[in-house]
């Protein structure tokens, strides 16, 4: 919700007289361009603010009058005024920059007026300026999400590409980014995009950006926010009616510059096993815990009401709460506002067809989206609704509050404060670290931002098999809703598509696992090949090999992607199409590239030049074999069909590509 603003009327220009805005270090206010001098010294040292910036939108920052006014009045009073003091012109043109730029990225974000920032907004805002001008005016961002558009060549417009190349002077005409802003980030994001479409991952600066600048260059951000509310009512123009910091500007930016680093990223068994055992609890208590508490609120009021035993049941009922949180979490990559913002009816779907929940997207999309989500989220959505007696209750409130048993109020629940009393209670908190040694890890919500695109991963692998059950849906096609809507969550997903990369190298490296199919088993070679090239001069350890293996896989332009089946490695090229085996029934136009995964499946993919089998896949064949045996037996009973036909053929393919997989 919007909070009140302090707003001053408009004079004859922008609301203010210039004759009251004429001090000694500043030539004419009136100016787009503002000259500014020390007032140390003698006083010849200038520096120029310039005003006349193109914003996101493509219009001049002077075009946006509400924003314009309250910037030139922000710069002018932060040193006229006895907030802080300035007396260098250079500290003064800091401040300024630091303005038009907060301007920038305000428009950027679909926001044209300082009177309506909330408090969940600034505090994004300084969170993505604490990793620098880049995060402040997520030019990055942009143009993450405008090149994620195009799959293949044929679709950039020419005047965005030569050459099979993004062209970074025309990104920045697109986006309306200034020429001389960013160089080295938008350089790097364009070249990420191009290696892309050309089948090879490239990390861009902004995805290798873990740390955050230093407190000071952050200070410089806080404080003209700060600036805002504390000149208030000096500024002619819109300003900030409430605090926007109540620990200061100074304590935001060095808690930011300390803590708001890249979050740290849970190994992935620890993160398996919390999200493993987290969904067994829910299952496995909700029912039983959800009796407990309709019944002692039925009791209220009545002599069998037990105040010790209303503490027990709340007790459970949080814990219940914090398991259908960490899901929600974990499965809809959104932040702890956005989902503590959750209404009742927040849910559409069914089993069959699939669920959707409509959530607020607050740094891209800023308004109520509805998002496909996994059979588990649902079930979590489903649990937090029953914790209520009251039928009529308003299908708008919010999803995290209940009736508490103790107090029978309506009360908020936070279980975002109690995620690691809870993890440790279900034994999903302590690891061991690369030297064996025992570790406690320290939940966080926004850890769990990352958790999807690892189990994206990782349960195709076979190795949780109660989250392979309850996630169903839960799908590559999925995955690609989710990253189209937020840029953050799309560098998550590149990041561990690199880190898929180097988990198989590693596998095949050290020969942890065995690896057949036709990519398998030329991988597997070419391991042979570099240990005998290296092995008269450096000792080969599996770090190595198996940096030396994904040069390999990216010189190929291969690109992994997993199925319950196979790790299919095909290149997204034309020339792909000719070898890949789905292509060979399904047919390819001149615009086509890699494979087509509708045609694909356990019958097919094992004879791919491309395939990647290991023995999670083997497994997942074996089943498909049995499931499709019992079928086919049950079909033949009822006599010769073109179905039992069919499925008879189909049993055989499977089984004989069984047989050779688990020969091989």
């Amino acid at each position: 919700m919007a909070q009140v603003v302090n707003f001053r009327p408009h004079k004859q220009y922008h609301g203010v007289n210039p004759e009251d805005r004429r001090r000694s270090w500043l030539d004419s206010y009136e100016g787009h361009k503002w000259t500014v001098t020390d007032t140390i010294g003698t006083g010849d040292d200038s520096q120029i603010i310039n005003f006349d910036v193109p914003m996101a939108d493509g219009r001049s920052l002077i075009r946006h009058e509400d924003l314009y006014a309250t910037a030139k009045e922000l710069v002018f009073w932060i040193r006229a005024g006895t907030y802080t003091r300035i007396d260098d012109a250079e500290r003064h043109k800091q401040y300024g920059a630091n303005m038009v730029r907060l301007c920038y990225g305000l428009t950027a974000r679909g926001i044209y007026s300082f009177g309506s920032l909330t408090t969940i907004e600034i505090d994004a805002i300084c969170a993505d300026a604490a990793f620098g001008a880049d995060g402040l005016t997520v030019c990055s961002q942009r143009i993450k999400k405008l090149l994620s558009e195009y799959t293949n060549w044929g679709e950039v417009p020419e005047y965005l590409a030569k050459d099979k190349e993004f062209d970074a002077v025309a990104v920045r005409d697109q986006l309306n980014i200034p020429r001389r802003w960013l160089k080295a980030e938008v350089e790097s994001e364009v070249r990420s995009a191009t290696a892309r479409l050309n089948g090879k991952l490239l990390l861009s600066v902004a995805d290798l950006k873990e740390e955050p600048i230093t407190s000071q260059n952050i200070n410089l951000v806080t404080m003209v926010i700060e600036a805002l509310f504390a000149l208030r009512h000096v500024i002619e123009a819109t300003s900030i009616a409430f605090r926007p910091f109540p620990e200061g500007a100074a304590r935001r930016a060095e808690d930011l510059g300390r803590l708001i680093s890249r979050t740290p990223v849970p190994p992935p068994e620890l993160a398996m096993r919390l999200l493993e055992n987290t969904t067994r609890y829910m299952i496995d208590h909700n029912e039983h815990v959800l009796a407990l508490y309709r019944d002692l609120m039925a009791e209220r009021g009545s002599s069998s009401w037990s105040r010790g035993r209303a503490e027990e049941v709340a007790k459970r009922v949080r814990s219940l709460v914090v398991a259908c949180y960490i899901l929600i979490a974990a499965f809809t990559a959104r932040r702890t506002e956005e989902i503590k913002l959750l209404e009742r009816e927040c849910l559409a779907g069914n089993n069959g067809d699939g669920w959707w929940m409509r959530i607020y997207i607050e740094k891209t999309e800023r308004q109520l989206t509805w998002m496909p989500v996994p059979d588990l989220v649902a079930r979590a959505v489903e649990i937090l609704k029953s914790l209520t007696t009251n039928p009529d209750v308003d299908p708008k409130s919010h999803l995290f509050e209940y009736a508490d048993p103790v107090s029978g109020k309506i009360v908020e629940l936070s279980p975002e404060t109690q995620l690691n009393n809870f993890t440790q209670s279900i034994g999903a908190r302590e690891y061991a670290n690369d030297n064996n040694e025992t570790k406690e890890w320290s939940w966080i919500t926004r850890q769990f931002r990352r958790l999807f695109a690892v189990i994206f991963f990782y349960r195709y692998r076979g190795r949780i098999q109660t989250l392979a059950h309850q996630l169903r849906h839960f799908d590559s096609r999925m995955t690609n809703d989710y990253v189209t809507m937020d840029p953050e969550v799309a560098k998550i997903w590149d990041q561990e598509v690199w880190n898929h990369q180097i988990e198989i190298a590693r596998d095949i490296v050290t020969g942890r696992t065995t690896y057949s199919g036709a990519m398998g088993k030329r991988l597997t070679r070419l391991v042979e090949v570099l240990r005998v090239k290296f092995s008269d001069s450096i000792t080969v350890v599996s770090e190595a090999a198996g940096a030396a293996l994904v040069r390999q896989l990216r010189k190929g332009q291969h690109v992994l992607t997993p199925k319950l089946w196979v790790t299919c490695s095909c290149p997204r090229t034309h020339g792909a199409c000719e070898k890949a085996a789905c292509r060979k029934l399904s047919g390819y136009g001149e615009k086509d590239v890699g494979p087509e995964f509708a045609s694909a499946g356990p019958g097919v993919c094992p004879d791919c030049p491309f395939a990647l089998i290991g023995p999670e896949n083997l497994v997942y064949i074996d089943e498909q074999r049995a499931a499709l045996a019992a079928s086919a037996k049950a079909m033949a009973m009822e006599g010769p069909t073109i179905f039992a036909e069919l499925q008879a053929a189909q049993l055989l393919k499977i089984t004989t590509t069984s047989n050779r997989q688990n020969a091989a």
